[in-house]
């Protein structure tokens, strides 16, 4: 059991968590049931389905590449990057790894400022459309 449902559960009169603790059990016992396991795949099914994984921008990808790229070069740890930058470490390994699809650009500014680079952009014709 998690430690806060824990503390939750002591915080109640002892009527009240005996019944919680007795409806938590029966959940768990139903969750261990093939019945229970099939309805808990529909779930994570169903919130897969409303929420498919956010995909990050190829460009974006490549810049967050060029980042981690030039923190190894400069032999930072990613710790050592979290004290400059303030930026929080796990923040940062998700960063470099594109589990955050869209960070802010005081994000993306702050972490190349930290490694003493600045972000640039530049407007350019899409090839996609430059033809029609």
């Amino acid at each position: 059991m998690h430690p806060r449902t824990r503390h939750s559960l002591d915080q109640l009169p002892p009527e009240a968590r005996a019944a919680a603790e007795a409806a938590i059990a029966r959940d768990k016992a139903r969750r261990a049931t093939p019945e229970g396991q099939e309805e808990q795949a529909q779930v994570i099914r169903k919130v897969r389905e409303e929420f498919p994984p956010l995909t990050i921008d190829p460009e974006l990808a490549d810049a967050l590449a060029q980042l981690r790229a030039e923190r190894q070069r400069q032999g930072l740890s990613l710790s050592e990057l979290s004290a400059r930058s303030g930026i929080d470490r796990a923040t940062l390994s998700k960063l470099e790894t594109g589990k955050v699809p869209n960070p802010t650009v005081g994000t993306l500014r702050a972490l190349a400022g930290a490694l003493k680079k600045r972000i640039s952009w530049s407007l350019t014709d899409d090839p996609a459309v430059a033809g029609r």
